[in-house]
């Protein structure tokens, strides 16, 4: 899985939360990976003082040589 950043920007566009998610745990895939970041950017979004979300996307790439 890969790592998401969810951040919460005021009105100067400065992020003054930041949510990262590394980890979703299920038995079986119940809920899609991007359901949960949208779900916690609506989450974001509504809370005071918050005028902008946006999630950042990290994945780690192994190369054997």
């Amino acid at each position: 899985m890969a790592q998401y950043v969810v951040t919460g920007r005021n009105s100067n566009g400065e992020g003054i939360v930041n949510v990262q998610i590394s980890a979703i745990n299920q038995d079986a895939q119940v809920v899609a990976e991007l359901d949960v970041v949208a779900a916690v950017r609506t989450l974001l979004a509504g809370a005071p003082g918050i005028v902008s979300t946006g999630a950042q996307k990290f994945e780690q790439v192994v190369t054997n040589v």
